[in-house]
């Protein structure tokens, strides 16, 4: 039993937690948040978001602890859900699952729609609209496949437009399927990608419908690691994302991993289906059109292989010769034929390069 003493400090306690606003700390946790983002992003220093998130000043880290003590409220509600959100853009899973435990007995449907979460050294995962765990680790397993693949076959490990910070794949259970996967460039901080799928537990391509979500989850990634062009001239005519994506599903395919069981798009998008189909058409290199563009790149794999096309992107990277739209870097055409014939590769192959960009 407590004391007079006891009881009145408690008391105390109770009355300042209550008298706390939930809406100001939430307000103070999401702008320290996007302070250390946006001092991150304009001078990228922390290896890994891991880093990036010690830098949240030890003030702003308590803040999540605060307001999961407050007591329930309309407004305590609004700023949970905030919080959780802004914790999500750092990485703070711990700060995003205490938040949400805090939701979920006096507003479990607010719980449910912040989702569930998975994280990963390169990405996080989260989850939403019915998503369920071993559903949205089935695909962690395969992302992280495809990225090894872009990293093996390409050479390719830059994978977000702000250096140190992971991607996010926004995965959501939909009934059916209305929009294909896409990049998702207007996050202020990382890139993401939106990807809806139908079965919350498993993960199988194609749907019944015949939509290739593991050839999505592919070529998405070929739009994260390099837009062309800008946006009244999109050099590449959507070529880059499909070469770059069935060229990942055939490297993946011809391993049969386990992981891969259910994921068969690689029997309708692959390499060496597109070859076959350009060649039928007796499609020459060019700038024309998505399937010119395309053979131009197929002719530039050939020539320098895909490490050798990575190669040059990497050396645009460290040069600056980009153009960045809200951080999104957008190549040239013409600085990656320069880049490709720089190369120890591309001094070899130097007249299939310039056949390859002949015309524009």
């Amino acid at each position: 039993m407590q004391t007079p003493l006891a009881a009145a400090f408690t008391a105390v306690l109770a009355a300042t937690a209550f008298a706390q606003d939930p809406s100001a700390l939430a307000r103070d946790y999401v702008q320290a948040v996007e302070a250390v983002n946006r001092a991150h992003a304009d001078r990228p220093v922390a290896k890994d978001e891991s880093e990036l998130a010690k830098k949240l000043p030890a003030k702003a880290q308590k803040l999540g602890a605060e307001l999961a003590k407050l007591a329930d409220s309309p407004a305590l509600r609004e700023a949970l859900v905030a919080a959780a959100n802004a914790a999500l853009d750092l990485d703070r899973v711990d700060d995003f699952e205490l938040l949400r435990a805090r939701l979920e007995q006096p507003a479990p449907e607010l719980a449910a729609g912040l989702g569930i979460v998975e994280s990963r050294p390169r990405f996080l995962l989260i989850g939403t609209q019915g998503m369920q765990r071993q559903g949205l680790v089935a695909i962690a397993d395969v992302f992280d496949l495809v990225l090894d693949g872009y990293r093996d076959v390409f050479g390719l490990e830059n994978f977000s437009k702000v250096p140190g910070k992971k991607l996010r794949l926004c995965v959501h259970l939909e009934p059916k399927i209305t929009k294909p996967p896409h990049f998702a460039p207007q996050f202020p901080f990382h890139s993401a990608i939106d990807f809806p799928v139908i079965d919350g537990k498993v993960f199988r391509s194609p749907t019944p419908e015949g939509q290739f979500l593991f050839y999505g989850l592919c070529h998405e990634l070929g739009h994260v690691i390099a837009m062309w062009g800008d946006r009244s001239n999109e050099e590449d005519r959507h070529a880059w994302a499909h070469y770059t994506g069935v060229t990942i599903v055939q490297h993946l395919a011809a391993k049969d991993l386990p992981l891969l069981r259910d994921l068969r798009d690689g029997r309708w998008r692959s390499l060496d289906l597109e070859r076959k189909r350009l060649a039928g058409k007796k499609v020459a290199p060019g700038p024309k059109d998505s399937d010119s563009v395309l053979a131009r790149l197929l002719a530039l794999h050939d020539a320098v292989g895909p490490k050798g096309i990575g190669e040059a992107l990497a050396a645009l990277d460290a040069a600056g010769d980009h153009r960045k739209i809200n951080r999104v870097r957008y190549y040239a055409m013409r600085d990656f034929h320069k880049a490709l014939l720089a190369t120890k590769a591309g001094r070899a192959a130097r007249k299939a390069i310039d056949a390859a960009f002949a015309g524009g």
